[in-house]
């Protein structure tokens, strides 16, 4: 398990833990008291702390929140929006990993995933994300083969009892704003709460904005542009170590482009209501939500990317209409000094509707092309989870503990009818799915075992085994068409392929084995985690036919499943390197990544980011009464070659990027300064698909052609707390 307080995340430099807590205290500089935390488990190592320091590292570059967590070990991106990274945990892909948002799981309402879970939150609202990458307990998430991501909102604050010292009251707010110069971003943020001994109100808002973003060397990737909205309120009743709190999201984006896409999204709104409790008791914890999720979501073509505007009436519009809804129950029970049970229930059900208008502009192409009917892709998608798991956790002596779980997921899918735009191209492909039967049951069982060894306080050593099962998305069982047009409206790979589902794929189990060291002192750390996974039925894809021709021919690919391996490491670590009065202290920390994917038939996996790293010279010193942190980063990313041939990946050159970067925070204001790509450099990220947009505009001839990454960025940002 890895906890990102332990890690940097692309921010000013992290120096010891001391030296840290100096440097960036907590945001809510005026909370006096909040509910105290459940204890920690019996093999688990006790929290690192909240990874709050970390991700207000992070914003003054951006407000994507999966991008906040790259730098995570064995955490991958994959490119989508200027909000909607993809995270990749050891090679497996957002779908595959149990991400949950404050208790509720978020599926993608979109064919093309512009809608990630992680896209619901700016990261100024988050307050602890947890990111596991092996060995991933039952007790953390379901129906899933990968990682895990648990990001929690800022908890709720309270005020000590009124008594001689003071009324029992507080009231804190912050307020943060940035720029980006390379495509021109601003971001504005706030945070504002007050309470008493046993009420809290608190509110989260940010707003941002940015142009299409320039590549090194200064060429327009259009496409790239992208406005949010984001907003939170939660009202929270704390008594006698009980907490009932109730939250309500709402996210507004107007527009997000998608180079790597055909599509861009014109409109996602996100409307998130929770419900929440958690207990202590006698015997133990407990803790239970209850949620419901909606998305209204609008795809079209931004305007650079045809030459002009368009509007419902024009282009390609597109509707979804996705909604999430259900419970979560645990409890954690005290079984005796040395053992922990959980126990849980989960429930999450999720319903899908898309359908494409015909534009009113090409009704006069005829009965033979679009005219005349609503193309429905997803009729009524229903995919309903119910989980059970139970999970003992055993201390056995002061340096043995295991860790046993086992997890039922039950998995019910349907979907109605279909059709196409017209019957002389859709019907056929239409009638061929509304013939079969589309109800599916999957009875699927995890496994998890864990055993860890702590000879000393400088060292650990996890060894685990986890059986983990994943049913088919909607997506991937239930699109239907064949055509050109519609197979290229689906697929959240950014390949420019098109993608066919079946209704008749297998559940994905992967049996994975990882063993994690950790060793360290007052002074450095390091750890290290190889993996191996064996994925049977892995959903992967089939040739079915070339669509077009020439260089800028595409492949229909159907969703099959395919056994598949998948294997790497992990390392990171961190060191002070000198302590001195006149400078400050000095830390250099890297971390180092591989995964290897490949089915078993010897085809490459897509996706599998090549060997990369990340080396940074930290330095913290005391300044002016408040304190400078800075940093030098130098990242290397491998040149990619094992790519997939039926996706007709493209290859990428190996590259190095200089960042520089630093904060002066004394008081309560925060002042951050840094530039990315440091020499301009042109290069492309291995996950970056490949550059549909730039190639519907004609600026390059090749579709094939890797999506550019940003070039020069200078970034500032200034935070003050009230």
């Amino acid at each position: 398990m890895i906890r990102l307080s332990t890690l940097l995340l692309a921010g000013v430099s992290l120096s010891p833990v001391a030296a840290l807590a100096q440097a960036l205290p907590p945001i809510e500089v005026n909370a006096e008291r909040a509910p105290p935390p459940a204890a920690a488990p019996a093999s688990e190592p006790a929290p690192d702390g909240t990874t709050r320091a970390e991700i207000l590292n992070y914003t003054p570059r951006g407000n994507d929140l999966a991008a906040a967590l790259g730098d995570a070990p064995g955490v991958s991106l994959a490119s989508g929006g200027g909000v909607s990274s993809l995270p990749v945990i050891h090679g497996l892909n957002d779908d595959r990993n149990a991400i949950v948002l404050g208790g509720v799981p978020i599926a993608s309402a979109c064919a093309n995933h512009m809608n990630p879970p992680l896209s619901y939150i700016d990261p100024l609202a988050a307050g602890e994300v947890e990111v596991l990458t092996a060995n991933v307990p039952v007790s953390k998430g379901g129906d899933s083969i990968g990682g895990a991501i648990i990001v929690k909102p800022r908890a709720p604050i309270f005020a000590a009892a009124p008594s001689e010292k003071g009324p029992g009251f507080v009231a804190s707010a912050t307020v943060s704003s940035s720029f980006r110069s390379n495509n021109g971003g601003v971001s504005v943020s706030g945070h504002a709460a007050v309470a008493n001994d046993h009420f809290s109100l608190s509110y989260d808002g940010a707003w941002t904005k940015a142009g299409d973003y320039h590549a090194g060397g200064g060429a327009e990737v259009r496409a790239t542009r992208y406005e949010a909205q984001n907003h939170s309120a939660t009202l929270a009743y704390q008594n006698d170590g009980h907490l009932i709190a109730f939250r309500y999201d709402h996210q507004y984006i107007p527009y997000q482009g998608f180079p790597n896409q055909y599509m861009d999204m014109l409109l996602n709104r996100g409307n998130t209501f929770d419900l929440s409790y958690k207990g202590a008791y006698g015997f133990g914890r407990i803790e239970a939500n209850a949620y419901y999720h909606l998305t209204q979501h609008y795809m079209n073509f931004l305007a650079e990317r045809v030459g002009y505007a368009t509007s419902p009436a024009s282009g390609m519009p597109m509707y979804v209409n996705g909604q999430d809804f259900g419970y979560r129950l645990k409890a954690e029970i005290d079984a005796s000094a040395d053992d922990l049970v959980r126990l849980g229930s989960e429930l999450h059900m999720q319903r899908l509707n898309e359908w494409w208008p015909t534009p009113a502009n090409m009704l006069m192409m005829g009965p033979g092309m679009m005219c005349c009917g609503t193309f429905v892709n997803v009729n009524d998608g229903r995919r309903d989870v119910l989980s059970t798991y139970a999970e003992w956790e055993r201390r056995w002596s002061p340096q043995w503990s295991t860790r046993l779980g086992l997890r039922n997921d039950v998995v019910w899918m349907n979907a109605g009818n279909v059709q196409g735009y017209s019957p002389m191209m859709y019907g056929a492909d239409a009638a061929a799915f509304n013939a079969r039967s589309h109800d599916r049951t999957d009875i699927n069982f995890d496994l998890s075992a864990l055993a860890r060894y702590a000879p000393s306080d400088a060292a650990s050593y996890e060894f685990g085994y986890t059986r983990k099962t994943r049913s088919p998305a909607l997506y991937e069982r239930y699109t239907w068409a064949t055509s050109a047009m519609a197979a290229h409206m689906i697929g959240w790979f950014g390949d420019g392929n098109g993608y066919v589902g079946d209704v008749n794929l297998k559940p994905e189990v992967a049996h994975s084995i990882a063993a994690t060291g950790r060793w360290g002192g007052p002074d450095w750390s390091a750890s290290a985690t190889p993996y191996y996974s064996y994925v049977q039925d892995f959903i992967d894809v089939d040739y079915v036919k070339t669509l077009g021709s020439g260089v800028n021919a595409t492949n229909l690919l159907r969703f099959a499943n395919h056994d598949a391996e998948l294997y790497g490491f992990d390392l990171s670590g961190r060191a002070v390197i000198a302590r001195t009065v006149e400078y400050g202290d000095f830390s250099l920390s890297g971390r180092l990544n591989y995964v290897r994917g490949r089915r078993t038939d010897g085809l490459n996996l897509y996706h599998m980011a090549p060997l990369n790293g990340k080396v940074a010279l930290e330095n913290s010193i005391a300044l002016f009464g408040g304190r400078l942190t800075s940093a030098a980063e130098v990242r290397a990313v491998a040149a990619k070659t094992d790519v997939q041939s039926v996706r007709l990946e493209p290859t990428t050159p190996s590259f190095a990027v200089f960042n520089l970067r630093a904060a002066f925070e004394i008081q309560n204001l925060r002042f951050d300064l840094g530039v990315e790509n440091l020499s301009d450099k042109l290069y492309y990220e291995p996950l970056g698909g490949v550059d549909v947009a730039d190639w519907r505009a004609g600026a390059n001839s090749l579709l094939h052609s890797p999506l550019a990454a940003q070039g020069r960025t200078v970034y500032g940002g200034v935070t003050v707390k009230f």
